[in-house]
């Protein structure tokens, strides 16, 4: 019986995981704070071993035209907005008010979904001669989240690690955020040894703060550990999101982790766990469960839970769905129930294979010429593929129905084949006897 698949149940694609909204790559926009920020930069750069950049200022004019393209771009007039930009060049600036230009020109281009032109644009930002380290740190970030988003991970690479290695020059802070989004960009090219670090280090970033790490963040951590086939420490994130963010495919997917780990009664206790809190909603959760439990030689609670999930429409009445409840039932040997929804399932089927089932039930109560009925079905189906046991079924139950010579003929079938050959010549030698028996106990009388 086949179990469920960790990649059955695992959505390694980390497009989940790297998610952006327009804001998170948004160029910077003027504003009368920004303005002041930049123009006092020179007082907020303590660096001890660090030259200070000297800021220059934006004159009031400046501002207000840039601050005029900013309002034309966010009513989508974008040509005018750039019109304006571009007839800015023939204004004497400096070089601050020439790389706000820029990064005006990058945001335009940003909010018309241009995002190749917003890249040359920041480009040009970084040209700029005496630029505010805090622009180039920004500028850095927005080209590589934008190269993120045109999914150019490589080039999106190079930018942000630019930026990690401007921002570690300034002795200032890297938030886990960071961290986390070059791991994302790792992944993206495969490179999940590179992509580790980083993300357990924005998750240990977090945590001494005394905060919860973001389900995104564990998700991307999972997802390393998965495609590194380390489903130990997949174990362990699993239950990391399952104590912060109790979802079910969290619980299925950890069954399907100790699945892999061979731990078959972890597997079913994770399950089992889920299952009485009501997390087991879906189809695929609750078969998997019962197959588990049906595994570990639990019949008959397998059953009931077949039962309840078809009674409540999570599981579909198939003959898939139905073949499993009647082998649960007929090992469970509870024979009446398991007759009735094996008969429905070859019913849906028309498989050898149920039909198969329904004789060994049936030979199981005795029944022999229902159980020869069904088992004549079985062998006809050309897909089937349990023949040599289904003749050795055949010949029994004809030997019980006291047709000896079609009994010998279903065993000289069943001798054709090596896993049965054994058994079908003790059976023939069994008839042979009983044959001369019977000739014997006839001459006699």
């Amino acid at each position: 019986m086949k179990r469920l698949k960790l990649t059955s149940v695992l959505t390694v694609a980390l497009s989940v995981c790297v998610l952006f909204t327009a804001t998170s790559v948004t160029p910077l926009t003027v504003s009368t704070a920004q303005a002041e920020e930049q123009a006092q930069a020179k007082e907020k750069q303590q660096k001890k071993k660090r030259k200070v950049r000297r800021a220059q200022t934006m004159r009031p004019k400046i501002f207000k035209k840039l601050d005029k393209a900013r309002e034309l771009a966010d009513n989508k007039q974008y040509d005018e907005a750039l019109d304006s930009l571009e007839a800015m060049k023939k204004i004497r600036r400096n070089s601050y008010e020439t790389a706000m230009t820029w990064n005006m020109v990058a945001y335009v281009e940003f909010n018309r979904e241009n995002y190749d032109a917003a890249v040359i644009a920041y480009r040009e930002v970084l040209k700029t001669k005496k630029l505010p380290e805090s622009l180039e740190q920004t500028t850095l970030y927005s080209i590589a989240k934008l190269y993120l988003v045109q999914e150019q991970y490589k080039k999106a690479l190079v930018s942000l690690n630019e930026w990690f290695d401007v921002v570690s020059a300034s002795s200032q802070k890297i938030g886990p955020e960071s961290y986390v989004l070059r791991a994302q960009m790792h992944y993206q090219l495969e490179n999940y040894d590179a992509a580790l670090p980083d993300v357990k280090k924005a998750i240990s970033l977090v945590r001494e703060q005394k905060k919860q790490p973001r389900e995104n963040w564990l998700l991307v951590e999972r997802a390393v550990y998965y495609q590194n086939k380390d489903f130990k420490s997949m174990e362990r994130c699993l239950k990391d999101l399952i104590a912060l963010y109790p979802k079910p495919q969290y619980w299925v997917q950890l069954s399907a982790v100790y699945n892999e780990l061979g731990k078959p009664e972890k597997e079913l206790a994770v399950l089992e766990t889920a299952y009485d809190q009501a997390l087991l909603g879906k189809e695929s959760h609750v078969v998997s469960l019962a197959q588990a439990m049906l595994t570990l030689e639990v019949p008959y609670k397998s059953a009931q839970v077949m039962i309840k999930g078809l009674k409540s429409g999570v599981v579909e009445e198939n003959g898939k769905n139905l073949s499993l409840l009647g082998d649960a039932l007929m090992i469970a040997k509870e024979y009446e129930q398991a007759i009735k929804v094996m008969t429905q399932a070859a019913g849906f089927t028309e498989a050898g294979k149920d039909y198969y089932k329904l004789a060994q039930i049936h030979t199981e109560r005795q029944e022999w010429d229902l159980a020869l009925k069904n088992v004549k079905k079985a062998i006809t189906d050309e897909s089937f593929k349990q023949e040599a046991d289904a003749q050795v079924l055949k010949g029994l139950v004809l030997f019980n129905l006291d047709d000896l010579a079609e009994a010998k003929k279903a065993f000289l079938a069943a001798k054709l084949f090596e896993k049965t050959e054994k058994s079908a010549d003790q059976w023939l030698a069994f008839i042979t006897g009983e044959e001369k028996r019977r000739e014997y106990m006839a001459q006699a009388q």
